[in-house]
């Protein structure tokens, strides 16, 4: 990775490492045995990241990997941390910030915004005909259903909305959140171009043919119009940027990008391929799926990307950390990152009600940090993902009493029969990958000290 660190801040996991200590506990575990006899398999990789700082380490960062990027992984939901920032940056740095524009300071997260966007419909004689949709309501918003960034992004991180995600995703554009992941910050391996599927909010597959534009309503009852998406591109300042010259390009990464032995599509699907369909509207694949196609991250570079945002201070005062996001809009977002999904007021999420929610729902490894230590004794900032039989988290803890804190960055893939797409029953999600994640992140903070002081187990 592209990015200035020093040689001091990276550890590879071997030895006696805490990150090996910690898959030596889960070694004990027969329920977990075939993941960490078969890690390959499993697709099973992980990071861990300390945090403490000592006359050794100032900067206080040592990284431990167990096969970290070693085969492909889908980062499912896990990017849209990426986007999320992306948005709260161009906001801050390029939209509020332009000379001689209309918005000024007065453009905020709480705006109103309508999205426009050209549609394609077919007639009946098979030509086809533009007409314009527009997106204009969020009815999980108690103020007034109105989309505002500030709520897209809260819904991204208390239940993960690809609606949200992909209006967000078309708010920023593509290129110019490219320009901002490899050209300002020096990323190298993000591709984050195509929608996560949402059949009830946000644009529609098959039919959406591009963002005309966005329209916010001010305080003042003036509605001004904005040329979002890549019109945000050369607002994207990279100065002083050795990788600047990276803008658009993403660096080669896996050699192999396929997954699975068949894959199903469906009516729904973004990427659904051709084929005679089945009386349920599904369309059966001899042979695997091919990602190249799909949406790329680093584990690395989601951890960094994250330390970046959660913890600017570990990067030193010439990195482009603090260019990221003001102080205000880093405490705001990390407050919509550690929230559990059931204690937000709006949107609100009823434990029992629709989705069946739950206060975990949004944090794999919280249930395993809180068997090591009380749950009023840490905070987590994170985004999970989990799709296509992978399962996700990447999360920044720490420990409101002492001071410690961690990253940990996990993944696993759960698929025994092999076909993607076919049911989300049939990846054994809660069977294995949810305890196996929880256990692991249970496992991390006992062996770095994330325990109650009276606890016997560390």
């Amino acid at each position: 990775m592209d990015r200035g660190a020093s040689e001091g801040e990276r550890s590879e996991g071997k030895g006696d490492g805490p990150l090996n200590r910690a898959l030596n506990r889960l070694k004990d575990d027969a329920a977990f045995d075939d993941v960490l006899s078969n890690p390959k398999a499993f697709r099973f990789q992980c990071s861990l990241k300390t945090c403490n700082e000592d006359e050794h380490n100032p900067r206080g960062m040592m990284r431990y990997v167990y096969r970290s990027d070693e085969e492909y992984f889908y980062p499912a939901s896990t990017i849209k941390v990426c986007v999320a920032v992306a948005a709260l940056h161009v906001l801050r740095r390029v939209v509020s910030s332009s000379p001689g524009g209309l918005l000024g300071q007065s453009f905020g997260i709480t705006t109103p915004l309508i999205f426009h966007y050209r549609r394609r419909m077919e007639e009946g004689n098979s030509r086809e005909k533009d007409m314009v949709c527009t997106i204009g309501t969020d009815s999980t918003n108690k103020s007034q259903c109105r989309i505002t960034l500030g709520h897209l992004i809260r819904n991204v991180f208390l239940v993960s909305s690809n609606g949200a995600f992909n209006l967000l995703l078309d708010f920023v554009g593509r290129k110019t959140l490219q320009k901002f992941l490899s050209s300002k910050l020096g990323f190298r391996h993000f591709r984050i171009e195509h929608y996560l599927q949402d059949s009830g909010f946000g644009p529609q597959p098959g039919v959406v043919d591009g963002l005309l534009g966005v329209e916010a309503t001010m305080a003042t009852g003036l509605v001004v119009g904005l040329r979002c998406g890549d019109a945000f591109c050369d607002g994207i300042d990279c100065r002083g940027n050795a990788s600047s010259q990276l803008e658009g390009v993403v660096a080669p990464l896996f050699e192999d990008c396929l997954v699975g032995t068949r894959h199903v599509s469906t009516a729904g699907d973004w990427d659904r391929a051709a084929g005679d369909r089945d009386d349920g509207g599904r369309i059966v694949h001899d042979g695997p799926k091919d990602f190249r196609g799909k949406n790329q991250a680093s584990l690395t570079e989601l951890q960094d990307f994250l330390s970046l945002v959660v913890r600017p201070d570990l990067h030193g005062a010439g990195s482009a950390s603090g260019e990221i996001l003001s102080f205000p809009d880093r405490l705001w977002l990390m407050e919509a990152m550690a929230k559990g999904t059931t204690d937000s007021f709006n949107p609100e999420y009823l434990e029992g009600g629709d989705g069946e929610y739950f206060y975990e729902w949004n944090k794999f490894f919280l249930p395993g940090v809180k068997k090591a230590r009380d749950s009023r004794a840490f905070r987590i900032y994170n985004k999970l993902g989990q799709a296509y039989g992978f399962s996700l988290d990447n999360a920044y803890v720490f420990d409101v009493e002492t001071g410690k804190s961690f990253f940990l960055a996990a993944c696993i893939y759960t698929n025994a029969n092999g076909v993607l797409n076919d049911g989300e029953g049939n990846y054994e999600y809660e069977q294995i990958a949810h305890p196996f994640l929880a256990s692991l992140a249970e496992a991390c903070c006992l062996e770095l000290g994330f325990v109650n002081h009276d606890s016997s187990t560390h």
